[in-house]
């Protein structure tokens, strides 16, 4: 079986941890890769599957991002982390290319994030038109769901405008 970064390992054997993106996957639950890099359940406990972007910058750094508001320090401390477990312990280049580099990384990952939530909450919406369509009426919980889209949208939104 292979480990996040590749390596083989055996069944039984627990995973080895290798970079500080092997650290964060390998506390993450649902973790699968997605376009510009890994999707998965953030681990604050909220029931938003999916919610969590993360991506590896060219420095090794490992960027966060959760769809549900959660803040990288909550996120991490749920998953048994911390901040520093983000980053690598190599000495670093902070050039202002590495900068745009990572830059570019993160909004390229944010918009695939993005992306995904509006495909997601835009279903919840249509299904909540086609049921409005029929005559049914919605429950509280379904108008809850839909206020939680419309939210997610406007979140998504506010990535995709770059705020």
């Amino acid at each position: 079986m292979r480990g996040p970064s590749g390596i083989d390992v055996e069944v039984s054997a627990p995973v080895r941890c290798a970079t500080p993106l092997d650290v964060v996957l390998c506390r993450l639950v649902g973790a699968r890769p997605s376009a510009n890099g890994w999707r998965a359940d953030c681990p604050v406990g909220h029931s938003s599957r999916g919610s969590l972007s993360i991506c590896e910058r060219d420095d090794g750094a490992v960027m966060l991002h959760c769809f549900a508001g959660c803040s990288a320090a909550d996120v991490v401390a749920s998953a048994g982390l911390t901040l520093a477990n983000l980053f690598p312990s190599r000495p670093r280049n902070d050039s202002p290319e590495d900068r745009r580099a990572a830059r570019a990384a993160f909004r390229s990952a944010a918009w695939g994030a993005a992306l995904g939530v509006l495909a997601m909450e835009s279903t919840v919406i249509e299904i909540a038109a086609e049921t409005i369509a029929r005559g049914e009426p919605m429950t509280p919980d379904d108008m809850g769901r839909v206020h939680l889209a419309t939210n997610r949208i406007r979140d998504a939104r506010e990535v995709l405008h770059g705020r």
